[in-house]
């Protein structure tokens, strides 16, 4: 009886706490409409996306807007002061300087910042500052280019909200830490920003996996997603290994009983996959990494696949009856997804497409998946980048290579 009062009490605190911050919002709000106003992100123009112009004497794809930029879809790492501030002093800049750029943002984030503009746009003093936001559904409609303000976790969540559709091209500031995804940092954002508007940026081509699951061999429970970093498949906190079937285009490969499994693109080779072991890859080099976590047998090491592989992973069990881990978690990008069991399938592709152009070796038969996976004009995702050599010096000062020896021999 106590113990079900406390969980009455703790549900109430819950729904005050909610009802206070709520009342606090909307306050703030009011005190702050004649410099802030929100509209529906859908009376916008729908996406125009730009053309990525490879050339031989470079590494990069030029970004060109062949139809000027207008809807510039800004994320950030939530509720820190830094991103908050550093947000506010974009849009503003944007508003000041571009007063044809639309600014979109979600409804929680409108929320968080709406009271710290404390002046009208230089362009139109006489207007507010105007923010776009509505439902990720919409929003991703309308999105020319994506901002991110924050670290590596805040372009996977990003990107994430774009799994079934063309990425617009990222432009990724970092406040405070450089991660591997080689942000630029935020004291440069007038000119960085401006060179993209004007057609005078390149970009870096990451590839995407995409993940179907098959429920124990039926198509029609199939469930798509897609991975900028890696998927990963794992026993999570049950005391036994798991029993994982590997497939590569239709052949066995091997058995295994591991921890767990993961399947990453070159961007995720240095997340988990190089935890467990598995190698550095540029994301220049077309692959998909596959690396075994904890494998009971030291024969089976990590492999570099070819990025036009189609890997199936079957969810097996002991045959001679014993205990072994039923349920699997699955992950993909760090977030938690379904739980997958025995004789449930996960199928990993490029998002560029497999040897298997017909899709008959796919687990969705060739007309579920023409409707499940739209065309995309450019496969993958394009981060604006701030030179040739960003991926090799990033790599070096983060990890810091050789640096033992290089700081024993100083004097």
């Amino acid at each position: 009886m106590i113990h079900f009062w406390r969980k009455e009490c703790n549900a109430f605190s819950q729904h005050i706490g909610l009802l206070q911050r709520r009342f606090y919002t909307e306050v703030k709000l009011r005190d702050s409409s004649r410099f802030v106003t929100l509209k529906d992100v859908g009376n916008l123009r729908a996406t125009s996306l730009p053309d990525f112009i490879s050339s031989p004497s470079s590494k990069l794809q030029s970004l060109i807007w062949h139809r000027p930029m207008q809807n510039v879809f800004l994320m950030k790492k939530p509720w820190t002061n830094t991103t908050r501030k550093a947000m506010v002093e974009f849009i503003t800049h944007l508003h000041d300087s571009y007063p044809e750029i639309n600014v979109i943002v979600q409804p929680d984030v409108a929320e968080e910042i709406s009271q710290d503009f404390r002046s009208m746009p230089k362009s139109n003093p006489n207007q507010p500052h105007v923010l776009y936001t509505g439902p990720n559904s919409e929003i991703i409609k309308k999105t020319d280019l994506l901002v991110t303000l924050g670290g590596d976790g805040t372009i996977l969540r990003s990107v994430s909200l774009f799994s079934h559709t063309q990425v617009p091209p990222v432009l990724a500031f970092s406040l405070g830490t450089l991660g591997f995804l080689l942000p630029f940092d935020f004291k440069d954002h007038k000119e960085v920003f401006e060179r993209v508007l004007t057609s005078r940026a390149k970009c870096l081509h990451r590839t995407r996996l995409e993940c179907h699951l098959v429920r124990n061999g039926q198509t029609k429970q199939t469930k798509s997603l897609h991975a900028m970093n890696d998927i990963f498949l794992h026993r999570g906190d049950s005391s036994h290994l798991t029993n994982l079937d590997i497939y590569i285009d239709g052949e066995f490969l091997t058995r295994t009983t591991a921890d767990g499994v993961t399947l990453a693109t070159p961007t995720g080779s240095t997340a988990y996959s190089l935890s467990a072991g598995g190698s550095i890859v540029s994301p220049l080099v077309p692959s998909i990494l596959l690396t075994p976590i904890c494998p009971r047998s030291l024969s089976f090491r990590p492999l570099i696949l070819p990025e036009t592989s189609h890997i199936k992973i079957k969810i097996g069990s002991k045959n001679n009856g014993g205990p072994d881990s039923s349920v699997v978690k699955l992950s993909i990008d760090g977030i938690p997804q379904d739980d997958v069991y025995v004789n449930d399938e996960i199928h990993i592709v490029n998002e560029i497409g497999t040897i298997y152009v017909n899709g008959t070796k796919l687990p969705l038969p060739q007309e579920a998946l023409k409707s499940a996976k739209p065309s995309v004009k450019n496969a993958g995702i394009y981060c604006v980048a701030k030179t040739e050599n960003d991926w090799t010096k990033g790599i070096n000062e983060l990890l810091g290579f050789n640096s033992s020896f290089r700081f024993a021999s100083k004097p």
